[in-house]
């Protein structure tokens, strides 16, 4: 047992990461998704699908969620939903050095009505507004699979005025 409350140079004080993601960061696994910031007309949907290609042989664990607005929103999130159209985002490395691009592919949708198609609600709730962040620490897995899958975050402006709105989210790929 080791009582020493400082350690020296022959007992050097190690800490150990328990957080795997941190590790897939190293290896350049950790990716990060954003709308950045958007005007939302009133009552209108600011909307992000991932897609993760059939047969990729990946496994991804979303890492965290963050939203925000001006003032109150809703944000729904929904598995292997999808909607038609949407400007491309392009997955970012969080590894500055690694030149690898993700599996996944990304896209936005900004309009009036709710874009949604089918898909399998996960959880849903309503922000007063301001920021929320929802550390998920890859709690929700998509495994690979024959068929694509999709993973989608909407936000949906409760106001009747123009909001300002931003998604974002993190993901690794192992």
């Amino acid at each position: 047992m080791n009582n020493l409350v400082f350690n020296n140079a022959n007992r050097p004080l190690y800490v150990l990461n328990n957080q795997a993601y941190t590790d897939a960061a190293n290896n350049g696994q950790v990716y990060d998704v954003t709308t950045g910031e958007i005007d939302v007309v009133a009552n209108g949907f600011l909307s992000v699908q991932m897609t993760i290609p059939a047969n990729q042989n990946k496994t991804i664990y979303i890492l965290r969620v963050l939203g925000g607005s001006t003032v109150n929103t809703a944000l729904d999130f929904y598995r292997n939903a999808t909607f038609t159209g949407g400007t491309s985002i392009t997955p970012v490395n969080n590894n500055w050095d690694f030149s690898g691009g993700s599996v996944c592919t990304a896209k936005y949708l900004n309009q009036a009505t709710n874009p949604i198609s089918g898909g399998t609600m996960l959880l849903s709730m309503v922000q007063a507004g301001g920021g929320i962040l929802i550390p998920f620490d890859g709690r929700i897995v998509i495994p690979s699979s024959t068929a694509d899958r999709t993973f989608y975050l909407g936000l949906k402006n409760k106001t009747n005025q123009v909001n300002t709105c931003a998604i974002s989210f993190a993901y690794w790929e192992l």
